[in-house]
């Protein structure tokens, strides 16, 4: 029995992603990119801790059915990132600002070694091996004002299917979104999908489809029948999900790809691409789905105060960055608020979710004499004219917090985590 109740954990924590994949992926219609026209708000329950600094474009594939075209022009006015993340949400392929000579043409996405149609020859081509793929579009937005000319440049980059009359419908979500479903989903419906995902989607690791075939699986067919399984098989499977979950949800980074300093954990590796660190990626996506490699955007996340103290929302704490310490971003940075363990963006009186580059240079926030900044966090609005211009609201509804630093496009003293992050003092 504890044998196959360990074939099960490990089966789970390996599928994990491809089903937050599948579990985001609903309610899509696969044809083209759902654009974002606006900054996500606490509304939008789809995607945890979406970042308030571009505008988002998602794009789905169906590579088993159809190849899919894009096109991207050049663009050179803002700041792009095109990344296509497999079924189990490793980076694939980046493409954007940072890679200019792998950036503006036409493409072809190709499922595994399927021949290029005829005619289209001329195409850029990118195998890919699942045939359900995530495009994560983000372009660069200077603040609201910024939305008509983003927008535009949303349009200018498009994917279709080749094929359109061969996209299959998408299930629908009925409403439950991808972390509270994959919190709640059942061991049967959990394995059953993802045998059924796993056709097109391949399980790459040997030791894997091993495991699941103890439990039933038939790698020959691909089928799963859990009401063909024994009572011991089943038992297994309930147990292993609850073992796996548990340890998704208290699973930390691997200490060589964090650096720890003044409450914060800068990621210097270790998302994006995962190898075969298959709890690290099943991590990622529960609290992260979509991450990018730290080269196109660097990250560091606080959940406590410069003192380790966990980040209270009875508190007041106040940010602050010396003129010399800025974030080292060739674009931009951001400094964004999310409530834990929701890992959605607070509501607040003054719609404030973050506090970034654009807001520093236009003086929507304001720098200290010396140039340095001091961001002040708490839940209630400060009375001072100061602080209030530079607050950044905390939760009111749920206790804890969390602060994200994104650097986009970072220098190589931040890749190392060499750069030291703001302190948070509590006041």
């Amino acid at each position: 029995m504890a044998d196959l109740i360990k074939a099960a954990k490990d089966v789970f924590i390996y599928a994990f992603p491809l089903i937050v994949t599948e579990a985001t992926h609903r309610d899509s219609n696969d044809k083209g990119f759902e654009h974002f026209r606006t900054f996500p708000t606490d509304s939008e329950k789809r995607v945890v801790k979406l970042n308030n600094d571009t505008l988002y474009s998602f794009a789905w594939t169906q590579l088993a059915n159809t190849p899919y075209l894009v096109h991207i022009p050049k663009i050179t006015e803002r700041y792009y990132l095109f990344p296509i993340l497999d079924a189990y949400t490793n980076v694939v392929e980046s493409i954007g600002t940072r890679t200019p000579e792998y950036a503006e043409g036409d493409y072809i996405l190709l499922y595994q070694d399927t021949t290029i149609p005829e005619g289209y020859e001329n195409y850029i081509p990118i195998r890919l091996k699942d045939s359900l793929n995530t495009i994560l579009l983000r372009i660069e937005t200077r603040g609201k004002a910024d939305y008509e000319f983003v927008n535009k440049l949303q349009d200018s980059i498009t994917i279709k299917p080749l094929y359109p009359e061969k996209v299959e419908p998408v299930d629908s979500s009925n409403g439950i979104s991808p972390v509270k479903y994959s919190e709640t989903v059942t061991a049967e419906e959990f394995f059953t999908l993802f045998a059924k995902l796993a056709k097109v989607n391949p399980i790459r690791d040997e030791g894997i489809i091993k495991a699941f075939e103890s439990l039933g699986y038939d790698k020959t067919t691909g089928e799963f029948s859990y009401i063909s399984l024994t009572e011991e098989q089943k038992a297994a499977l309930e147990r292993g999900r609850e073992l796996a979950f548990n340890e998704i949800k208290a699973s930390k980074r691997s200490d060589k790809n964090i650096v720890r300093n003044n409450g914060w954990l800068s990621i210097i590796g270790g998302v994006g691409t995962y190898g075969n660190d298959y709890i690290q990626r099943a991590s990622t996506a529960y609290s992260g789905w979509g991450a990018n490699i730290v080269q196109d955007s660097a990250y560091a996340v606080a959940f406590t105060d410069s003192d380790w103290n966990v980040l209270l929302n009875e508190n007041t704490y106040k940010l602050h960055i010396e003129k010399d310490g800025y974030p080292h971003a060739a674009v931009f940075w951001s400094i964004t608020l999310y409530g834990e363990p929701s890992k959605y963006p607070v509501s607040n009186k003054i719609d404030r979710f973050a506090i970034n580059t654009y807001d520093v240079e236009s003086g929507t926030v304001e720098k200290n004499e010396d140039g340095s900044l001091d961001i002040y966090i708490s839940k209630n609005e400060p009375t001072d004219e100061h602080k209030r211009k530079n607050w950044l609201p905390a939760p009111t509804e749920e206790k804890n917090y969390s602060l994200s630093i994104r650097i986009y496009y970072p220098d190589e003293l931040t890749i190392e985590g060499k750069w030291t992050p703001p302190t948070i003092t509590k006041i």
